[in-house]
């Protein structure tokens, strides 16, 4: 039985069956134009087109030279006296087959030839399609690993062998670029635009390639090639815009440091030279300027915390230690570090029970210097600004709200940006270098937590943010 299905499968034996169906068919076909009148020479022409049809109908030259043959064959037979046999009387018949046999030879071989055009046509149809859509895919694909995947299953689809792909570290000339055949694979370059930045390795285990295979596998080299390259040129325009911007940055920030200390480092001179000089200054006189000096010196000392903060935050370090904390104290703390909150209408509301967190009370206390220092420069003297803490589904929440000007709509987010001030401006044009409200959310979130701000319905800004906390143990 499998014997069989494998004859019927085969081709030979497929094409030799029309052959003879063809030839068959065309012979009926002429005895009954025959007996209805039709002269040899007419019926001669069937045989012609049953050539051509089998020439149409199998692959290769010897069916439809077989068929015409056959076909010759049959016409003497049938039609050509004496009929019944293979003998010939006439010389015109003889004449006549001898013509049709040539021609028939002719067009059969054209007409595989015509196929055969078709089938190369077809082909190298099919092959520039291929090459269209890996073009196409490897425009729209990123990232170095999708680049070779991609690459490595196109080679599979279209060729059935597998491959890998092999990154240079070294640089090489393109003039490297030279195929190198081995037992079990074969080794094509993948060339960028100056270098060769890897080999390509294809699996084919000595069998070879067909014409399309060799085209398709080195076009995915050098669509590969291409890929990477254009990567790497990114990637290379992504560091050079990341540098630059982070040279902008510090000039920036030198600049505003630069501003900011020149401000209350000159006021302290200026009070220190008033000490000094005045032979007749009154001793409360003196506690003013000494008053002045001490607010002037937390304010640099606060910016210089910000600062070694914001440095300990991007070089990536682990900069929060955390332990178990009792959220009054670190409030009751900050407190005392925030010039000007005793010329405010300040209050403080805290929860009945006493809550715990596992945190850095040094930074967060310096979250909550940052917030009211700028709830304090943002209020009038005697303005509002009221610190609200709560416990809720174990987390602590902590709420600074205040009766200033609020943010800008739109800047809501900015503001936790670096170098970026709550009014939206310039970090050159308010009081401060604009690192306050960034550090506050590196620190929440080291923490765990997330802050916000927004503006209150009744006018002010409210900054509210929360830790994972507990409910502590009272004995």
């Amino acid at each position: 039985m499998e014997k069989m299905k494998k004859i019927l499968k085969n081709k030979k034996f497929i094409y030799t069956v029309r052959t003879m169906l063809i030839v068959l068919t065309a012979s009926i076909v002429c005895i009954v134009l025959k007996s209805v009148g039709v002269e040899k020479e007419n019926v001669l022409m069937v045989f012609m087109v049953g050539v051509l049809i089998i020439s149409t109908c199998t692959q290769g030259y010897e069916y439809g030279i077989v068929g015409a043959v056959v076909s010759v064959m049959m016409f003497n037979y049938f039609f050509t006296v004496p009929v019944h046999t293979f003998a010939i009387m006439n010389p015109n018949d003889v004449a006549l087959m001898g013509f049709f046999l040539i021609a028939a030879v002719i067009s059969s071989s054209l007409t595989v030839r015509f196929q055969k055009q078709m089938l190369i046509s077809k082909k190298n149809e099919e092959t520039a399609r291929q090459l269209y859509e890996m073009s196409e895919k490897f425009i729209n694909v990123t990232g170095k690993e999708n680049i070779i995947e991609l690459g490595i299953r196109y080679i599979y689809e279209h060729t059935g062998y597998e491959s890998v792909v092999e990154l240079l570290g070294e640089e090489k000339g393109a003039d490297s670029a030279v195929e190198y055949t081995s037992k079990d694979y074969v080794m094509f370059p993948i060339i960028g635009i100056v270098k060769q930045i890897g080999i390509l390795k294809v699996f084919n285990h000595n069998q070879g390639f067909t014409v399309e295979q060799d085209l398709l596998v080195k076009t995915a080299s050098n669509q590969i090639g291409i890929a990477l390259d254009r990567e790497l040129i990114y990637a290379e325009q992504e560091r050079t815009k990341v540098e630059m911007e982070r040279e902008h940055m510090k000039s920036s920030m030198l600049r505003s440091i630069s501003h900011d200390f020149r401000t209350p480092l000159t006021g302290i001179l200026g009070d220190c030279s008033l000490i000094i000089d005045s032979k007749e200054m009154g001793r409360e006189e003196e506690k003013q300027l000494l008053k002045d000096i001490m607010e002037q010196s937390m304010w640099l000392m606060k910016m210089v915390v910000n600062i070694l903060n914001m440095t300990k935050i991007e070089s990536g370090q682990q900069f929060v230690e955390k332990s178990g904390e009792v959220i009054d104290d670190v409030i009751n703390g900050a407190e005392r570090h925030v010039i000007g909150l005793g010329q405010r209408d300040y209050h403080v509301v805290l929860p009945k029970q006493v809550i715990m967190a596992q945190m850095d009370g040094k930074m967060i206390m310096q979250v909550l210097v940052n917030i009211l220092d700028n709830a304090v420069k943002h209020t009038q003297e005697g303005g509002k600004i009221i610190l609200t803490a709560s416990f809720r589904r174990k987390r602590l929440y902590v709420s600074i709200e205040d009766d200033g000007p609020g943010i800008e709509e739109g800047m809501e987010e900015k503001i936790f940006d670096e170098f970026v001030s709550l009014s939206g401006e310039s970090m050159d044009q308010k009081r401060g270098i604009g690192l306050g409200l960034a550090i506050c959310r590196q620190v929440v979130s080291a923490h765990g937590g997330e802050i916000w701000a927004e503006n209150r319905s009744e006018g002010g800004a409210r900054f509210t943010f929360w830790l994972p906390a507990e409910q502590a143990d009272v004995l």
